[in-house]
C-alpha cells in the first residue's frame, strides 16, 4: 500500500484538475485508498481506452477495509448492512462470496440505489 504524501502528489492533483482527466485513462486499473478517522475504503476503478474506444466501459470496485468501532456498532443498511457478517449456505455450509441471489435480498440494482448522500 502506499500512502498519498500530498507535498508530493498535490501538483499531480492540481494538474488533473485543471485537465479534468483524473479518470481518463488507457484501460487500465487504478487503486484509491481512502482513508478516514470512521472508515477506510480500498476502491478500483477501471474504464475503457479513452483515446480507442472499441467498448466503452466503467468499472468501479470499493470495499471497506477498516471501520472505527463507533461505526462497527451503529444499524447498517441497504448493501453494507446485508454484506456486513459473513453468510453460509444452509446445505454445503460453505461460506458464500458471489452468489448475489443468496448475499441480498433485492433482485435489482436499482434497489439499491439512493438520491443523495443519506439514501
Amino acid at each position: 500500500h502506499a500512502m498519498i504524501d500530498p507535498s508530493k502528489c498535490s501538483s499531480w492533483f492540481e494538474e488533473r484538475l485543471e485537465n479534468d482527466d483524473l479518470f481518463e485513462q488507457r484501460g487500465h486499473w487504478s487503486t484509491l485508498y481512502v482513508e478516514t478517522p470512521l472508515v477506510s475504503f480500498h476502491v478500483e476503478y477501471r474504464r475503457s481506452d479513452w483515446f480507442h474506444r472499441k467498448c466503452d466501459f466503467q468499472s468501479l470496485d470499493a470495499w471497506m477495509t477498516t471501520v472505527s468501532e463507533r461505526v462497527e456498532k451503529s444499524e447498517w443498511n441497504g448493501i453494507l448492512g446485508e454484506t456486513k457478517h459473513k453468510m453460509f449456505d444452509d446445505s454445503s455450509g460453505e461460506q458464500i462470496f458471489s452468489d448475489r441471489s443468496k448475499l441480498l435480498r433485492g433482485q435489482d440494482d436499482s434497489d439499491y440505489e439512493v438520491g443523495g448522500p443519506y439514501g
